[in-house]
């Protein structure tokens, strides 16, 4: 019998990347907040709503460690964990969207390179906050697409090309390495007191060890905030907690905790940090696993949105910054009329795209799979855990 799909965590998925597409357009195409003069409560409003696309990306680290993470724990319970099953569990489902979202960047970039090479060189980076580095031109070197094939951007290498999101690609997937070496050497109760389980303790530490101290210590602190998805999926096996969770008191508490962190996330606040953003999430998710209690057309709409939500979230920034460098030639509007047309019709194109590459590529995912599977013989790959992955 399957499990229910987390319907609920679909849609929080699909909205996640839609507030970054929406981040993004808007700094692209509208004036910042600071330069509008007495915008008013809706304007605030909606600058807000937009603005919050980097507590989106933690709350993606939330949902990776309940999915991946918990998955890694019950498989190495039930004494099911495969290395290899799992390295092309999870390789399968970022390469397959990952690759030619690296190629439409190269062919976007030396496209726009072509228009206005000095864009691709920082021209615009402290007008958009975002895109290359002054004087630093986007990479797009061979070196540096199959770095960021390995996930080396911003730990030996930048991100390829104007493709600034894939940052947190890297995170994820050191996340995906770190934790079943951290599992297999910190618990051991799935491991029998033998000469082999004791050799693989001793190399998973080893391993573990080498890697802390390789990888950027950034990136290993945010490892905490995906490790609280972990702790989420350990919560929910527990009735009382479920119980609790269910109330309607914790989820009013919970969910107001998280709006609360949020609110205050562009703040210095320690309540606005990262951290706190991503533990009150963890706190409030109990409460939101599951399906729909009500079923309506919101249902589809977050099973379609979490659909592409990988593809979206690795394919959106390039075109962004192609429209923007080479069709507006850097001009921003005024968050009227004209502005909010540029900005719907830049969001709907990207979401277009992403729809159309999800369908060549990414829905072909599970096929890719197990070709490379009969490849390589795996012939139990269909007992490997179906690890869902956000971005």
């Amino acid at each position: 019998m399957m499990k229910p799909r987390d319907e609920i965590l679909d849609l929080i998925r699909g909205l996640s990347a839609l507030v970054v597409l929406l981040a993004h357009v808007r700094g692209f195409v509208l004036l910042d907040l600071g330069q509008l003069e007495s915008p008013g409560l809706v304007t605030k409003g909606f600058y807000f709503a937009t603005g919050i696309h980097h507590q989106a990306v933690m709350i993606f680290f939330v949902l990776s460690g309940y999915f991946v993470g918990g998955s890694v724990i019950d498989a190495l319970g039930r004494g099911k964990f495969s290395a290899p099953r799992y390295a092309l569990a999870r390789l399968s489902r970022l390469w397959v969207v990952l690759v030619p979202a690296l190629l439409l960047t190269f062919l976007l970039d030396a496209a726009g390179k072509s228009i206005d090479p000095s864009a691709y060189s920082g021209a615009l980076r402290e007008q958009f906050m975002s895109g290359p580095e002054l004087g630093s031109e986007a990479s797009a070197s061979i070196g540096s697409f199959l770095g960021n094939l390995a996930f080396l951007q911003t730990i030996e290498l930048p991100v390829f090309g104007s493709n600034g999101p894939l940052w947190s690609l890297a995170n994820e997937f050191w996340y995906y390495v770190l934790f079943p070496l951290l599992a297999a050497t910190l618990a051991p109760a799935w491991l029998p007191v033998t000469r082999h389980a004791m050799m693989l303790r001793l190399g998973s530490a080893a391993a573990l060890g080498l890697l802390i101290w390789w990888l950027p210590a950034a990136l290993l602190w945010k490892g905490l905030i995906w490790l609280l998805g972990v702790g989420v999926w350990w919560l929910v096996k527990n009735e009382r907690v479920m119980a609790v969770a269910d109330s309607l008191p914790w989820r009013v508490a919970s969910g107001g905790a998280f709006l609360a962190c949020l609110m205050v996330s562009k703040t210095d606040l320690p309540i606005g940090s990262d951290y706190a953003v991503g533990l009150s999430f963890a706190l409030w998710m109990p409460s939101l696993i599951g399906p729909w209690r009500k079923r309506g057309c919101w249902v589809p709409l977050g099973n379609g949105m979490s659909a592409i939500s990988y593809t979206l979230y690795v394919v959106h920034f390039p075109l962004l910054f192609f429209v923007a460098a080479t069709q507006l030639k850097g001009k921003q509007f005024a968050p009227d009329g004209l502005g909010l047309a540029w900005f719907g019709g830049l969001g709907a194109l990207c979401l277009l795209v992403s729809m159309l590459m999800w369908w060549l590529f990414e829905r072909r995912t599970d096929a890719v799979r197990r070709w490379i599977g009969r490849v390589l013989q795996m012939n139990s790959l269909k007992s490997a855990p179906v690890l869902p992955s956000p971005p």
